[in-house]
């Protein structure tokens, strides 16, 4: 069983190919999950109990703008990957249940300063096997 730790949903084709941040990630104690659309992250986010949700803005079938509007509400954070050529800017878009969409997007790295900070607030994980 694991206890504490933040859960972690990336939403998305192609974040489960590119593992560079969820590597990170759980060096950092959190616990990384994954969906391709925004109707399996729906319903994984009432299955798991997940704290950060991040999304892709374009989904299969759908928006992470949508996604949000799913979310609004759940004890849940939340930004949208916004590509930008080479790079990405993260939107926050849900924090702590409230959305936040207007607030200043973060650069790549503003936004792993983020994740360290917000990994710091929680006791690392323990297995117990």
């Amino acid at each position: 069983m694991t206890t504490s730790g933040i859960d972690v949903l990336f939403v998305g084709p192609g974040f489960q190919d590119s593992q560079a941040l969820a590597e990170r990630m759980r060096r950092w104690g959190f616990r990384c999950h994954f969906a391709d659309s925004a109707r399996t992250a729906c319903e994984l986010v009432h299955s798991v109990n997940v704290d950060l949700v991040l999304s892709k803005i374009g989904l299969p079938d759908g928006t992470g703008f949508g996604l949000v509007a799913e979310l609004s509400g759940l004890p849940v954070t939340a930004f949208l990957c916004l590509p930008v050529e080479d790079s990405c800017y993260w939107i926050p878009a849900i924090d702590g249940g409230k959305e936040c969409l207007g607030k200043p997007a973060l650069r790549p790295l503003e936004f792993l300063s983020t994740l360290e900070e917000m990994s710091r607030c929680f006791p690392p994980q323990s297995q117990v096997h």
